[in-house]
Parts: structure tokens; sequence; C-alpha cells
């Protein structure tokens, strides 16, 4: 039976670490998760837990941000990312690929892993008891791929030998076990089992009633089952009450524990209803006005920009109901503007505390080009672009604010770069790009008198006409242009 328990190699490199080092790196993370960046919560995580690697509750608040990023859209690492150095330290090497599990966070195959990882981990550094670590994802696993259409034999092997490694003999006896029911005829797990459910009652005969038992230092299957459910990336009515009334109960027992407060907030925001995002706010000023830490408000901001929109989506709903409503169609507009200048005011204050933050640059950016404020908006999109997320987006509006300032050649340019990081035509921003390349060529050949450009621009609004029809003011927009070349072929 292979197992991973060995001498701790003398050529391994110790790293001194310090939980008091970790602390203001988990502290940021929760910070810039409240502000949904989970792409630099991720990166604040793993760094504090270089410091911290044995802190199993961080690893669950790491995981947590992973799944928001899922369920947001938030796409794997790319190639050279995961080809990216881990170092040779052993516990380095464990945190690089949890950083690319976090961000793939449904990979089974980055999970097991991730907890081999671990183990040679706690091998290397036994002091920080990185095996709880290991034995949390363990279980995390079991219960993923007894849920599996397709269990796969060699995944509870894998998961055999690791919990074997970590002493944890009832969790390797049951992963043996389910191997044993996917290949009944392989003497050699039978064997192995035997083995295991022997080391099993040995370690329950010695642990009974002590301290010490190493099941009671992990999670009991009660907490598994909690954690498995709130994992979850579908949730059921009932699943949510439930989340909700048991973080409503660890906050009432430890009110002044921020990450719990945290953990609260985020199962009244499950629910989308104004009663708990009431609650919600009152318990985030409360905290804000005790520790006068900003995400706090950063998070009364997101809850009142998510009830102005749903305000808005409810009136725009009635007006199209009701056309000739004039007074809908008042509100509508009314509400609107209180909502992008709440907007402006807040991205302004978001930038201030966070400046090296370019997702805010760029949120900041779309709010000052909608107050017509270019120049502004162009200095905020101009950083905004370095940033991968945005990148593409950011080219669309800073070319946007130079052809409102009639910087023709300027927004070509900036267009077409836009187009080169964005090569797909046929969605909403690949159609966007080219209608304002469209455009700025069109403003471009009319300033100039060039044929050329007025040709170009003719050559996109006809790709656009057949890649989509119906996009914005296209086929008005062709007979234009086309008069446009005709007048310049005719004045040549």
């Amino acid at each position: 039976m292979a197992l991973f328990r060995k001498k701790k190699s003398t050529e391994q490199t110790v790293v001194h670490r310090d939980g008091r080092k970790a602390q203001p790196w988990f502290d940021r993370a929760r910070d810039v998760a409240a502000a949904r960046n989970y792409d630099y919560a991720i990166e604040c995580y793993i760094t504090g837990l270089a410091f911290d690697p044995g802190n199993c509750p961080i690893h669950e608040d790491l995981r947590d941000v992973a799944l928001k990023r899922k369920v947001g859209g938030g796409k794997p690492a790319g190639i050279k990312e995961r080809l990216g150095s881990s170092g040779s330290d052993a516990v380095n090497k464990f945190l690089h690929t949890e950083k690319l599990w976090a961000k793939d966070p449904l990979s089974l195959s980055l999970m097991l892993q991730t907890m081999k990882l671990a183990v040679e981990a706690d091998r290397a550094e036994p002091d920080h008891s990185i095996n709880e670590v290991a034995y949390w994802i363990g279980n995390m696993a079991l219960e993923n791929t007894q849920t599996s259409k397709k269990p796969d034999k060699a995944a509870y092997v894998e998961l055999r030998d690791m919990m074997t490694a970590i002493e944890a003999y009832d969790k390797a006896v049951l992963a043996c076990r389910i191997a044993i029911q996917l290949d009944p005829n392989d003497n050699d797990l039978i064997n192995d089992l035997k083995n295991l459910e022997a080391e099993n009652t040995l370690q329950q005969g010695k642990y009974t009633g002590e301290a010490g038992d190493f099941r009671d230092s992990v999670r009991s299957m009660d907490k598994q089952r909690e954690l498995a459910q709130e994992d979850a990336i579908t949730k059921t009515d009932s699943d949510i009450e439930q989340i909700l009334e048991r973080r409503r109960m660890e906050h009432e027992a430890a009110p002044e524990d921020l990450a719990v407060l945290q953990k609260y907030i985020d199962a009244l925001l499950q629910q989308d209803t104004e009663e708990n995002e009431t609650t919600a706010i009152k318990l985030l000023t409360a905290a804000h006005d005790r520790t006068n830490e900003y995400r706090f408000k950063v998070a009364i901001g997101d809850i009142k920009m998510r009830q102005m929109a749903r305000a808005l989506r409810r009136l725009k709903t009635a007006a199209t109901k009701d056309p000739e409503d004039s007074d809908l169609r008042e509100k509508f507009e009314s509400l609107y503007r209180i909502k992008m200048k709440f907007e402006l005011e807040e991205y302004t204050q978001r930038v201030a505390n966070y400046p090296t933050d370019l997702a805010l640059k760029f949120q900041l950016g779309v709010r000052l080009y909608a107050f017509k404020r270019y120049d502004d908006a162009i200095g905020a999109f101009q950083q905004a672009k370095s940033d991968p997320k945005h990148r593409a987006s950011a080219h669309d509006y800073l070319g946007r604010c130079y052809l409102a300032r009639s910087w023709f050649d300027e927004a070509v340019d900036t267009f077409r770069q836009g187009i080169e990081l964005h090569p797909l035509g046929d969605d909403k921003l690949g159609k966007e790009l080219r209608y304002q390349l469209m455009a700025a060529l069109t403003s471009a050949a009319e300033r100039n008198k060039s044929l050329e450009q007025a040709r170009e621009a003719q050559k996109i609004a006809s790709q656009l006409l057949q890649t989509d029809i119906t996009f914005r003011d296209i086929r008005e927009r062709i007979d234009s242009i086309r008069g446009l070349v005709d007048q310049l072929q005719a004045a040549e």
C-alpha cells in the first residue's frame, strides 16, 4: 500500500513562519473580497498563508471566496499561471496548487493534488499542523466523489493513501471500502482494508474519551455535511434558511468576531429581501463605527446599489407594460440619476481608499463617462486597461471618450487595440468595439476627406450588418456611410 509518511528530507528548505505577519494579508483579503475583487483576495490569502499555512479556518475562507468567484463567472488559471514557479519550499508548492484550485474550485483533480501537497508540506514542516488542512480537503473530496455520477476507483485509492498518511484511519477505511465496491475482485485492496481496519480499531481504543483524539481536532461528520451544504453552487430555499439560522446563532454567540459577522452578512444577502438587507446594513454600520474598517462601508454601498438596481428593474418593467404613463418614466429617470450619482461618489471613495485596485478604476471610469466627465474618465481608463479582466472593455470606453472629445485618430487606434484584445466579433463587446471603430473612422473620414477611411468604415458596417442586422442603428448607418463614400469618390 502506497503511503506518504516518510522521513523529513534533509534537503528541504525550512521557512520560518509567523502568524502575526499573516494577519494583515488576511484582513486585506477580506476587504477586497467584500468589494468582490476575488482574484486579488485569493492572492492575499495565499500570501498570508505562506506565513501561517496550518490556519484551517483561513483555508475555509479562501474556499468561500473561490466559490463566489466561480458563481460570478471566474475562469480557471491560464497556462502562464499554471506553469509559473512555485518555489522549492514544500509549503509554497502546496499553496501554489491551492491557488490554482481556488480558481477552478470544482476540479477534483486539483483538489486531490492540493491535498497531496498539503500532506507533503505537513511532513516537511510538522510544527504547522497542516495535516488538519489535508484532512479538511480530504473530507471534502470524499463528499464530492460520493455524489459523482462516474465514481473513480483511482481517486478513492489516492484518498485512502493520503488519509493513511495523516493517520486519519477512519476516513482511509471509508475510502478503501468504496474503492472495493467499485472493484470487488481487487485482492490487494481487500488486504489493505483489513490492515486499515486494524489500525482504526487501535486508534479508536487509544483515543476514546481522550482530549488528544485526532478526529476531535478536525470536523465531525455533521459539520462536514454543513460545509458541503454551504459549498454547494446551487442551494435550495431550505439550505439557505438553515445556513442563515446557523450564521445568526454563531454571530449571537460571538458578536465581536468580524469573520463570523461577515459570514452572517453573506447568509443574509443570499435571500435578496429588503428585510435582510436592512438588517445587514445595520450590522455593517455598527461594525464600521466600532472598527473604522472601510470594507464595511464598501459592503453597505454594494447593498444600496443592489437595492436601487432592483427598484429600477421594477420601474422599467412597469413602464414597459404601460408606455403612456409619463409618471413611471419620470420616476425611472429620477431614480437612475440618483443611482448614478451615488455610484460615482461611492467609487470615487473606493479608489481613494484602494488606489492600486484597477477594477475599481474601471468602475469609476464608467460613472465618469456617464456624467460626460471625459478627461477624468480618460485618466481612469488609461490605468484600468492594464487590468486583464477589463482590458478590452477599458479600450472600448477609452475610445469612446476620445471620440466624444473629437480626437478621432486616438479613438481609431484605441478601438483597433481593443479588437486585437477581443477578436470575437459576434458577442456584445465585439460588436460594440467594431461599431465604435466604424463611428470613429466615419468621423475621421469626414474631417480628413479620406476615402480610404470611409471605405474601411463601410466594410466594418457591412460586417456588422451581416452579423446582426438589429444591432443599434446599423441599417441607417451603413446607408449614411455609403453616401459618404460616394461623395468622396465624386470629389476625387
